[in-house]
């Protein structure tokens, strides 16, 4: 079933105008009548089941009773790799759970986004896998942040996914994480030595030198099924 999030807290039995991105996508490439339910989760992350009513609007017809967020705030510092790549790390982190995820610009990293451009159209994909999989709330994406900002997105526990003799599965996992990916070559030394000082634990992966995207997918997966 579709779903949709909208920026206003909504109520059962309520009326409300959908933004014609939603109708369009409803209408136009969707093909649906006024007799298809969809999901609409609102800002408080409620979600409802809905249907047309007429061409601009929609009667919210049901409350669920539903949560599909993690019990743990996650955060991702993910060090910026290619585009395809980072754009399929955006997708499956929020599809797993993710709570927060902030783009990092690592002394390593090819790619530079510093660009207003490119955060929109980051929030955008990891807007529609929020949809896709049923999330109550959207991930927040932070702007791209330098190795002088790491320091104020840690958690509770906190940790840097580098070669080290502490095994992933000694993590702990209470309220909240937060943990750092890097680029492609890895990070460079000062820079892991300054993450260490600001109070970031490293921990292994295991024996193989792991892809920054399958490191990420990875390390979050291992997180959420010790959160569920």
């Amino acid at each position: 079933m579709q779903q949709y999030f909208i920026d206003k807290e909504i109520e059962t039995g309520e009326t409300i105008r959908l933004e014609d991105e939603i109708l369009y996508h409803l209408i136009k490439v969707l093909r649906k009548d006024p007799s298809y339910t969809f999901r609409i989760a609102d800002r408080k992350g409620d979600i409802f089941h809905c249907h047309l009513i007429n061409s601009h609007e929609c009667l919210v017809s049901e409350r669920l009773e539903e949560n599909n967020e993690l019990d743990c705030d996650i955060t991702c510092i993910m060090a910026l790799i290619k585009n395809d790549k980072f754009d399929m790390c955006l997708q499956k982190l929020t599809e797993l759970g993710v709570k927060r995820i902030v783009p990092y610009q690592s002394i390593r990293s090819v790619v530079k986004a510093r660009d207003d451009r490119k955060l929109v159209r980051m929030k955008k994909i990891v807007k529609e896998a929020a949809e896709q999989s049923h999330r109550n709330l959207i991930p927040e994406v932070c702007e791209v942040a330098l190795l002088k900002d790491l320091d104020k997105y840690k958690s509770e526990n906190n940790y840097i996914c580098y070669e080290s003799s502490r095994n992933i599965v000694e993590i702990s996992c209470n309220k909240s994480i937060t943990y750092i990916i890097g680029p492609e070559g890895g990070f460079d030394d000062r820079e892991y030595e300054k993450i260490r000082e600001m109070g970031y634990e490293p921990i292994s992966l295991g024996k193989r030198i792991l892809r920054a995207e399958t490191a990420a997918i990875y390390m979050t997966s291992i997180i959420v099924g010790k959160c569920q």
